[in-house]
């Protein structure tokens, strides 16, 4: 009877242990099945070539594809410019080829290659790295290597060895002169402008010219000075007409006069000079008091009185007056 039992318990026991693992097996099938989707998007890179054989200078194109989940962080790898004798001719811009598509992105990139150097060369793998959403592990990803032969010219022996062909003439024409023209005439331009400026320059005026009237000047200024006296022009309130007519008469019968720049002078300088300073001394008060009036109502618009305005015309007339030209008395024999 105690050995019954106890086989009963032996297989109660092992019924118990079965169930477990059948639960667990269970638990464990559904989980990779679901969870298989979700962590084992494949990623795929490869690397092809659109000949195996070239002949040496001649292009051809390598063509870099690289599929990975599309949420996963992607670095396209850098490809030198020259590598395994290998030269890149061009680098085209990479392309997505599956941009509507959620689950899987694929890009792809031309790249022209030439080589110079003849023989067997190994375009060596790609390296793709990337990382997927939710984890910093970096991942790669390896293009499998290529292997181009590079040819040279076929040789024909059996034909005779050439020399190197000589130059070609070109017959001259006048287009090729029209540069040299063009140049020749152009130093000559710049030439002869260099030489008119200098001349100029050594040609220039260093003083005012003075032109002398063929009528005496103090009958040119009485003229004048009666004229400005009939024009009432201080009697209309035009005081800086009046008094500019009044010094520019003055200093043009002074230059008349005496050949002297007299309109190219301050008042001061008028009167330190010698033709002027040695006159009689009312007759050069008289001078000094209408040019330094003058030189105020012109440039300070000063407004002189009545008696201001008839003195000042009546002292210009004195000193045309005080200095006309006498003319020479010649013996004449009868």
């Amino acid at each position: 009877m105690m050995g019954n039992l106890l086989v009963r318990m032996n297989r109660k026991s092992k019924d118990i242990d079965y169930r477990k693992y059948s639960i667990l097996f269970m638990v464990f099938f559904f989980a990779t099945v679901f969870s298989a989707p979700l962590y084992s998007q494949s990623t795929t890179a490869t690397a092809t070539i659109d000949t195996n054989s070239i002949t040496i200078g001649e292009q051809f194109k390598l063509s870099l594809t690289f599929s990975h989940p599309a949420k996963a962080t992607a670095v396209w790898p850098l490809v030198p410019d020259t590598f395994s004798l290998v030269e890149v001719v061009q680098r085209m811009p990479v392309d997505t080829l599956n941009e509507n598509t959620g689950s899987e992105l694929v890009k792809s990139q031309s790249i022209i290659l030439t080589s110079f150097d003849s023989g067997f060369h190994v375009i060596p793998p790609f390296v793709f790295t990337y990382r997927l959403p939710g984890d910093t592990t970096l991942l790669t990803a390896s293009t499998e290597p290529l292997l181009i032969t590079v040819n040279t010219i076929p040789i024909d022996t059996t034909r005779a060895i050439k020399d190197i062909k000589g130059q070609i003439a070109i017959p001259f024409s006048w287009q090729d002169a029209l540069p040299y023209i063009l140049g020749v005439a152009i130093a000559a331009l710049l030439a002869f402008l260099i030489y008119r400026f200098i001349k100029m320059r050594k040609a220039k005026v260093v003083g005012p010219v003075i032109r002398i009237p063929k009528r005496s000047a103090h009958e040119i200024a009485l003229e004048e000075l009666k004229a400005l006296d009939m024009a009432k022009l201080w009697q209309n309130g035009n005081f800086k007409g009046y008094y500019t007519g009044l010094s520019d008469i003055t200093r043009t019968f002074v230059e008349n006069r005496w050949s002297v720049a007299a309109m190219e002078m301050t008042t001061d300088e008028i009167m330190k000079l010698k033709i002027i300073a040695d006159q009689d001394g009312e007759i050069l008060s008289k001078l000094k008091f209408m040019l330094e009036l003058s030189d105020l109502v012109k440039f300070a618009k000063a407004i002189p009185v009545v008696y201001e305005n008839e003195q000042c015309l009546s002292n210009a007339f004195a000193f045309v007056e005080a200095n006309k030209t006498v003319p020479q008395e010649r013996e004449v024999e009868l």
